[in-house]
C-alpha cells in the first residue's frame, strides 16, 4: 500500500454470491490464462514451496494474522478482523474480505498478513503469487469493481516494524474511481529513516492498458518474482504472464534492493484516502459490498 501517512507509521512502527457471478461471467476460451485452478504456476522440479494456502480446508486462517487497526492511509477505513473469512465462491475455496459502510465517514474491512515471511537469498529466487478476483454487489446484483469508486484493494509484501527501511513490494494496488477508468499500478518504497519513503512514487508502474480486471471471470494470477545473483537484486512483477515491471537498483535514485528483508504477504481491502484530492471522501461508493476473494496464495524458491 502506498505509505501517505508517516506520522501514523512512526507512532505503530506500517456470500451468497457465488451463483450470481458464475452466471455474470463471460465463456472462458481454450487459449485464456487458466488462473481458476488452484495450481496457477505448476513449480518445476526446481521450486521448492515456502509457503501455500489454497483455502479449501483452514477455515481459520491460522496461517495469518486478521489485523485490527484503521487504515495507515485512510481514517475513513477500520480494519476488523472478524471480517477475514474463507468462503466458498466460484465453486472453489476463497479468502474473502467484504467491505461494510458503517457510517458517512467510516468503512470496515479487512486486512490478512501471513505468518511467513521470506527474506531474499545470495543466488537463489522467488516467486510469490495469488489468484484474486475483485467485484462488488448491489443487493443481489453484480456490480463490476470499475463500477465503484474509492476502493482500494491491494496485494504486497512488507516489513511493518521500521517501515520504510527493509522496504515494500506493491504487487497490485487497484484504484477504483468510476466514472473515470480504474488504474492498477506496482510499487516499491523504501528509506534509510524510519517513517520516511525517500523514492516518493517515482517506483510505481502502472499495469498494461490491455488489462482487464473483468476478464476471465474477474480471476486474475498476480507474480512478483525477486531474484538475486551474485547479490545483484532483480524484481519482476507480473500479471496473468504479462510483465509490469522490472526494478533493480538502478530503477529509481535511492533504491537499496539489497535491504529488503523480512517481508510479510499482506492481502487487503482499504477504503478512500487521507488526501481528499485523491480519493473524494464525498464520492466513495461501493454499493452494498466491495469485495476481494483470493483462491490461492503461494511462495516457492529456487536455486540459481
Amino acid at each position: 500500500m502506498k505509505k501517505l501517512s508517516q506520522v501514523a507509521l512512526m507512532l505503530t512502527c506500517a456470500v451468497g454470491f457465488s451463483s450470481c457471478f458464475e452466471n455474470s461471467g463471460t465463456e472462458k476460451k481454450q487459449d485464456e490464462i487458466n488462473v481458476n485452478t488452484k495450481t496457477n504456476k505448476t513449480a518445476g522440479s526446481d521450486w521448492i514451496k515456502q509457503f501455500e494456502d489454497t483455502f479449501e480446508t483452514d477455515i481459520s486462517l491460522s496461517k495469518w494474522t486478521k489485523v485490527q487497526r484503521t487504515d495507515y492511509n485512510s481514517k475513513y477505513c477500520d480494519y476488523k478482523s472478524s471480517v477475514p473469512s474463507v468462503q466458498s465462491r466460484d465453486g472453489k475455496g476463497c479468502l474473502e474480505i467484504k467491505t461494510t459502510k458503517i457510517s458517512a465517514t467510516k468503512y470496515q474491512s479487512g486486512l490478512v498478513k501471513s505468518l511467513y515471511e521470506y527474506t531474499p537469498e545470495n543466488n537463489t529466487e522467488y516467486r510469490l503469487s495469488a489468484t484474486i478476483k475483485l467485484l462488488a454487489m448491489d443487493g443481489a446484483n453484480y456490480k463490476s469493481f470499475t463500477q465503484t469508486y474509492g476502493a482500494w484493494p491491494a496485494f504486497w509484501t512488507v516489513q511493518e516494524n521500521g517501515w520504510p527501511t527493509h522496504g515494500e513490494i506493491d504487487i497490485m494496488e487497484g484504484y477504483s474511481f468510476a466514472p473515470n477508468a480504474s488504474r492498477f499500478a506496482s510499487n516499491l518504497f523504501y528509506g534509510t529513516a524510519v517513517g520516511v519513503n525517500q523514492l516518493g512514487n517515482l517506483a510505481e508502474r502502472q499495469y498494461p492498458g490491455s488489462f482487464n480486471i473483468d476478464g476471465n471471470n474477474g480471476w486474475h494470477l498476480y507474480e512478483c518474482f525477486i531474484r538475486m545473483k551474485d547479490n545483484v537484486i532483480t524484481i519482476t512483477i507480473k500479471i496473468n504472464d504479462t510483465i509490469v515491471a522490472i526494478y533493480a537498483n538502478s530503477s529509481v535514485s535511492k533504491l537499496n534492493l539489497n535491504n529488503f528483508k523480512k517481508h510479510n504477504i499482506v492481502l487487503n481491502m482499504n477504503i478512500g484516502s487521507n488526501d481528499s484530492s485523491f480519493i473524494n471522501p464525498d464520492k466513495i461508493n461501493l454499493f452494498t459490498t466491495a469485495i476481494m476473494w483470493v483462491d490461492q496464495v503461494s511462495a516457492y524458491k529456487r536455486a540459481l
